[in-house]
């Protein structure tokens, strides 16, 4: 439940706090990390949400090649969007564990009212990892 990072996507006015974990609280507080995707950085299946009328309101605006780039206590890691994506809620393919690299970002789709059952998504792939080399070091957020 603690923040561990800061995600950026310049091009959709995206700057929002990276959580561990999900609750109600934290997605009243920011995007939350889905505890069985991998941590930033390693290989593997990166899954970050949040709420469509908050924090991931301009999810959809989010184009393909658009940079997205994570800022955490130990480096700094851009992804490119490359694809986009619309599933439904009990469709899990994107959000599990993959073999491959990747940072997914999804949100429900907006509705003027009630909620839906259908999810908007972000498929990312890495394009570069830079780590802290000295202990405290962290770039300018």
């Amino acid at each position: 439940g603690e923040q561990y990072a800061v995600l950026k996507c310049e091009a959709a006015g995206i700057n929002v706090p990276v959580y561990w974990g999900s609750s109600t609280e934290l997605l009243e507080r920011g995007a939350c990390q889905t505890t069985s995707s991998v941590v930033i950085g390693e290989e593997g299946n990166v899954v970050i949400d949040a709420h469509v009328n908050t924090f991931f309101a301009s999810l959809h605006d989010v184009a393909v090649g658009d940079e997205i780039v994570l800022y955490t206590e130990y480096g700094i890691f851009t992804y490119e969007a490359a694809e986009l994506v619309t599933f439904e809620s009990k469709d899990t393919r994107y959000i599990l564990p993959t073999d491959d690299s990747r940072l997914t970002l999804y949100t429900c789709e907006a509705q003027v009212l009630g909620t839906s059952t259908t999810r908007i998504g972000v498929l990312c792939t890495p394009v570069s990892a830079q780590y802290y080399t000295n202990p405290g070091e962290e770039a300018a957020q």
